[in-house]
């Protein structure tokens, strides 16, 4: 069995992910993948991985899991999504770096399923929304300078996260995207979590692109497809970005950042830094890197 697991980061539409997937249950069913609600395992999980810790889970321990978790009898994949199985976003720069708890926490996950393939996807974002994102889900008892912890933000490369992973987890695959491509690889990403093919048909493919483009353009769009169907995922692609040049809506891209030591001179260098940064990751050893 492979057990294919989004594990983060957080503010990447990890929530929309598993929102899309259970629409499409009963068809991911049908191919022998199962898509348990986060509901299954949000407290179980996190309790077997601090029970197994550095040993590898026990059969009987994973087939206790994995029956509470399924109500398929029979499936080759099982796709979950938990963003918080690293950490919870007040810990994100927990000692001054950068989701340091995956060092030990995914190799404690990876024990819980010790024997089954597993594969790991990350959905990265450019820091500088990244960060404002992830402190206002902290509430109002932590400050931004807590939240920090003394971390260098302008250090910070998502390829050193990356690599990290592939070390404390050589044998688990590890896939990744960016969360401002996923109007255009959305569907991709769908399709490369679950492992089914192009012809299986899915809906929620243009969730994300519907939250951008004009209610017109999206209108249009459908009705497009539905007409003249793409016969790649290149394609497919072209046409979406064709509609959305001409359908963008600008005020659902404005971001407002409000944070104290924050200026457009801030941003421009964590921009710049963190698009160096995916030109690194696009040609990482035992990454999995999915283009717009």
């Amino acid at each position: 069995m492979i057990i294919s697991m989004h594990i983060g980061a957080h503010c990447t539409n990890g929530a929309q992910l598993m929102r899309g997937l259970l629409k499409n249950k009963a068809v991911l069913a049908e191919q022998g993948v199962a898509v348990p609600p986060l509901a299954y395992y949000r407290d179980m999980l996190p309790q077997v991985m601090k029970k197994v810790k550095s040993e590898r889970a026990s059969p009987e321990t994973q087939e206790i899991l994995l029956d509470h978790m399924l109500d398929l009898d029979d499936c080759a994949r099982v796709v979950l999504s938990y963003e918080d199985v690293i950490c919870m976003h007040p810990f994100i720069f927990d000692k001054g770096g950068f989701y340091e708890k995956a060092n030990f926490k995914l190799p404690w996950l990876r024990n819980v399923f010790a024997d089954h393939e597993m594969e790991f996807f990350i959905g990265i974002r450019n820091p500088a929304t990244f960060v404002p994102e992830a402190f206002s889900f902290c509430g109002p008892s932590v400050t931004f300078e807590g939240f920090l912890n003394g971390a260098d933000l302008e250090a910070l490369r998502w390829s050193d996260l990356l690599l990290r992973i592939g070390t404390v987890c050589p044998d688990a695959k590890i896939t990744c995207f960016a969360y401002e491509d996923t109007p255009l690889t959305w569907s991709q990403v769908m399709r490369d979590m679950t492992g089914v093919a192009p012809s299986v048909p899915m809906s929620g493919g243009l969730d994300i692109l519907a939250t951008i483009m004009k209610r017109e353009g999206m209108k249009r769009l459908r009705t497009y497809l539905h007409t003249h169907h793409p016969q790649t995922e290149e394609q497919r692609r072209r046409i979406l970005q064709a509609f959305l040049d001409k359908y963008l809506d600008e005020d659902a891209l404005e971001e407002e950042i409000d944070l104290p030591g924050w200026d457009d001179s801030l941003v421009s260098r964590l921009t710049e830094a963190y698009e160096e940064d995916l030109e690194r990751i696009e040609e990482m050893e035992g990454v999995r890197f999915i283009m717009p």
